[in-house]
């Protein structure tokens, strides 16, 4: 797969993330939302992961072709409110086929590119290159105008997970995203 390939994934990708928040926020705007209480912790329908949520999340399953060939990217979005402050995220990409080694960084900072990319007033805060597990991560935050998107994406084999919370700026608790974060396991030997 080349760099451009892996780039377009990531921007697909992301494109496809914020779709999916954009229709939460627009199908949440008058939910219930419990302001205390335990979180709840969701196993992944791929079985790759558990992670808790501040309330039951909701799921988006969806899929696209990437190539002429008919090979598709597939992707599982969880969505759930955070006492309506925000939302909190998790992604699950599966590309058609294995990244080359070298290329999960690329694929990374194309998917941040996309985020970037939504929107003019989109700046980003801090970006870092990290590992997770002996796999490559970034982490990071971009706002724009009122708002910010928090999250760290790491790639494992041909999967992307990214963890991410996205809410107004006057709203955002980094402990709360830690929180979110250190409660992600992954279940991949």
């Amino acid at each position: 797969m080349s760099r451009v390939s892996t780039k377009r994934l990531g921007f697909w990708l992301s494109m496809a993330a914020l779709i999916a928040v954009h229709l939460f926020f627009r199908t949440q705007a008058h939910a219930e939302v419990p302001m205390r209480g335990a979180w709840k912790e969701v196993y992944a329908r791929s079985g790759d992961c558990k992670i808790s949520f501040p309330a039951l999340p909701q799921m988006f399953q969806q899929s696209f072709k990437v190539d002429e060939s008919g090979k598709q990217l597939t992707y599982d979005i969880y969505l759930a409110p955070y006492q309506n402050k925000g939302v909190c995220m998790l992604l699950i990409a599966q590309y058609p086929m294995q990244l080359p080694s070298g290329h999960e960084v690329i694929g990374l900072e194309g998917l941040l590119k996309g985020i970037i990319g939504q929107h003019p007033d989109n700046q980003l805060i801090f970006a870092e290159l990290i590992d997770v597990q002996g796999f490559p991560a970034l982490t990071f935050m971009v706002q724009s105008g009122k708002n910010y998107f928090r999250g760290e994406a790491f790639m494992v084999g041909n999967k992307l997970f990214m963890v991410a919370m996205e809410g107004g700026k006057q709203n955002f608790e980094e402990p709360t995203f830690q929180r979110f974060l250190k409660s992600f396991e992954l279940m991949i030997p």
